[in-house]
């Protein structure tokens, strides 16, 4: 797989527990990990303070608005998941991120890109229902113009050799940032084989 390290993805999920006495709902968050991407950081926050989760199944309590989060603690991971898992199962599946390059000017894959077309259909018809987005990318050689339509070709070439591949998804958005998104900052005029791109979002 070639994940895109651009975005961090956080799962954080909480549950609350309704007390009997005057303090108010009590609410316990935790921090869980993703496959694939670095620890993250989550602030839980109220009127009373806030307090960070840095770790994964790292958990925090909020009772009612008139507390102030309770310190951070680690909780088993094992625990975690053999208390919550019916839950844990039940939450949305991360978007899943490609980067693929293109030749200079064209709307050709490199070798190496071309090779990753068959194991992202198969990711697309994997998560069913699947959306994909694919957004070209241009470097800053050529007119604004010029480069729009470059990284459009691009996007869509990507689409129909998915499509060729057998992915389904229910949707599919091909969209072009031109050279206005470079991966890599260039002066103008600059043949940048890195921002010569398509991402690809799979949710």
């Amino acid at each position: 797989m070639n994940p895109l390290p651009r975005q961090l993805h956080l799962f954080l999920f909480f549950f609350l527990v309704v007390s009997g006495g005057c303090a108010g709902p009590k609410a316990s968050f935790i921090l869980l990990p993703e496959e694939n991407h670095p620890a993250g950081e989550v602030i839980i926050q109220n009127r009373q303070g806030d307090e960070r989760l840095t770790r994964p199944f790292q958990s925090v309590e909020v009772e009612g608005t008139h507390r102030e989060p309770s310190p951070p603690v680690q909780l088993d991971p094992a625990s975690v998941r053999q208390q919550y898992g019916g839950l844990m199962a039940s939450l949305p599946q991360p978007p899943l991120h490609y980067l693929l390059y293109f030749e200079f000017g064209s709307a050709q894959l490199l070798p190496e890109s071309e090779q990753l077309l068959p194991e992202i259909a198969r990711a697309v018809n994997a998560r069913r229902p699947a959306e994909v987005s694919v957004e070209g990318h241009a470097d800053t050689v050529g007119t604004l113009e010029y480069n729009y339509n470059l990284g459009l070709r691009r996007a869509t070439a990507v689409a129909e050799r998915l499509a060729a591949l057998g992915a389904a998804p229910v949707r599919v958005d091909a969209a072009s940032r031109g050279k206005n998104d470079p991966q890599v900052k260039t002066p103008d005029e600059t043949p940048e084989p890195r921002n010569r791109r398509a991402e690809i979002t799979i949710r």
